[in-house]
């Protein structure tokens, strides 16, 4: 089965610069708020590239590469997030959980609000 190895160095690229970010990051807001912290962020970040294909479309599939699959993907972490609230009291477990199902979605939403604005488009009309 052949593969393209082209967008590796790309995507090499981006999880260089996001797994160097998400260090910093997470020196400067330790512990379980700075990995909240970094994976709001990195869902406030794929909903602009996400939303941005879709309503925008300045951005090439090489870009949206290394900077989703590539930064976005080293920049945020579900398995430190999953370590943390595996080691968490039962009750401070749950609420990390829905703190961070919650403001995922937040920012989400407000990476395509951000796009649509940029856009003049408005989000919840199709």
């Amino acid at each position: 089965m052949p593969h393209d190895y082209e967008p590796f160095p790309l995507i090499a690229a981006g999880g260089f610069a996001g797994a160097c970010v998400r260090y910093i990051l997470n020196e400067a807001v330790p512990g379980m708020p700075g990995i909240l912290v970094i994976n709001v962020l990195g869902c406030y970040l794929l909903g602009l590239l996400m939303y941005e294909s879709i309503y925008i479309g300045a951005f090439s599939p090489r870009v949206r590469l290394a900077c989703g699959v590539g930064f976005v993907g080293a920049f945020t972490t579900f398995s430190t997030f999953s370590l943390q609230t595996f080691k968490a009291s039962p009750g401070m477990a749950l609420a990390n959980v829905l703190v961070s199902l919650a403001l995922g979605f937040v920012g989400i939403y407000l990476g395509r609000l951000t796009i649509a604005v940029v856009s003049r488009r408005v989000p919840w009309k199709r």
